[in-house]
């Protein structure tokens, strides 16, 4: 079983478990939790079973880790501290008695979208080429600026939530 076959395995039974978790918290949010922190499992994933040069598999596992664990963390705080997020509420209203069905349906394809949204550490763990290069530059730089940008998108929402007018 190839590292991305096993990542969408881990992540199918891992949105069934949060879509239990949801159906007896009533928040849905845990589906946004179980995606930032799949997509960060599925890349660790296949950069540990990757068979590319160790020291690029060592370090796009970690900027995957790191991603999805500031993500998730974020996102678990939310989830704990407040009410459902209101997108779920209105679907859980449009949905009717259709709703748990459909939030099944939902956390499954958010679980298929995290092992794909992790492909690119897929493709790097299978690189041979021994060195770093170019391109794992650009790739860190990009990585970087992502990152510190999320960041400042979050205080920012904070700030702006906290606001009451």
């Amino acid at each position: 079983m190839s590292s991305l076959a096993l990542g969408l395995a881990v992540m199918v039974a891992v949105m069934a478990v949060l879509w239990l978790l949801q159906r007896r918290t009533a928040n849905a949010g845990w589906v946004d939790v179980g995606w930032s922190a799949g997509v960060g499992l599925v890349g660790v994933l296949a950069a540990a079973l990757g068979h590319g040069w160790a020291p690029r598999r060592l370090l796009a596992g970690a900027m995957i880790a790191l991603w999805s664990a500031r993500l998730a963390l974020y996102i678990l705080r939310r989830v704990l501290a407040e009410p459902e997020d209101g997108r779920y509420t209105r679907l859980r209203a449009e949905w009717g008695d259709a709703a748990q069905r459909r939030l099944f349906v939902f956390y499954q394809a958010q679980a298929v979208l995290a092992a794909l949204f992790a492909l690119p550490v897929w493709v790097v763990a299978a690189d041979l080429r021994p060195g770093w290069g170019a391109r794992d530059l650009a790739a860190v730089v990009i990585w970087l600026v992502a990152v510190a940008g999320e960041s400042l998108a979050d205080r920012q929402l904070a700030r702006f939530r906290a606001d009451p007018a």
